[in-house]
């Protein structure tokens, strides 16, 4: 009877912890529309009484807005008369606090988009650094500075060291993406590694094309928040 009690405790103080409230802040990118659905809404808890109504983008806003969450994920649908209809629910690890949500098209109705959280963080995605975001089903190989770099279907990297660059800030890259047994040349040209931003470089598999396409997003979110900071403190 003692052993039970003890289990119940733990499980109510588990779920207690679970439910403690978590403030992140957030914003969206839209890599492609997906039958023309451009409105969503972002949830913090299933009866989404913490909720952001966003407008997606395929570029990145410097702004972000705050959300309360619950469990550790942001629930993404829309409002209803029996609560919250979610039609996707994205995992926030532990620690984040700024959340970058990705949009990527899906063909299916009932699900327009699978969503990914990035780390929007300076620290973790710093000035003048690359994050390279494979989120297609192929493996992707890349030369940058004539470095060699592969990466896994799924897998992200972060680049903050360059070889060869040259002294306007450019350096050469080469990105292909594995086709059956070949390699096929998915882009190629010059990346422009500035001091007060940071690019955003995702490759996707279009479910319709059947194709893999790479995007760049050049960024300055860290000196907008550093000036908001300045003035706010000014005041």
């Amino acid at each position: 009877m003692l052993k039970k009690i003890i289990l119940l405790l733990a499980f109510t103080c588990g779920s207690l912890l679970a439910q403690t409230p978590r403030s992140l802040e957030v914003r969206t990118l839209c890599f492609g529309y997906s039958n023309r659905i451009k409105d969503v809404t972002l949830a913090g808890d299933p009866e989404g009484k913490a909720v952001i109504d966003c407008k997606l983008k395929r570029y990145l806003e410097s702004k972000q807005q705050p959300l309360t969450v619950l469990d550790n994920q942001i629930l993404i649908g829309e409002p209803g008369d029996a609560g919250f209809n979610t039609w996707a629910t994205v995992p926030i690890e532990k620690g984040l606090q700024e959340v970058l949500l990705v949009f990527f098209p899906l063909d299916n109705a009932k699900k327009p988009y699978q969503v990914m959280a990035f780390d929007d963080s300076s620290k973790n995605f710093p000035l003048a650094s690359f994050q390279i975001a494979n989120m297609s089903n192929r493996s992707l190989r890349l030369i940058v500075g004539e470095k060699p770099i592969e990466i896994k279907a799924g897998g992200r990297r972060l680049i903050k060291e360059f070889n060869n660059m040259k002294k306007n800030g450019q350096v050469s890259y080469y990105a292909y993406y594995q086709d059956g047994e070949d390699w096929k040349r998915l882009s190629s040209g010059f990346w422009d590694v500035v001091p007060r931003k940071r690019s955003l470089q995702i490759a996707f598999g279009n479910p319709k094309t059947k194709t893999v396409q790479m995007r760049s997003y050049e960024d300055g979110l860290p000196i907008v928040k550093a000036l908001q900071k300045q003035q706010s403190e000014a005041q």
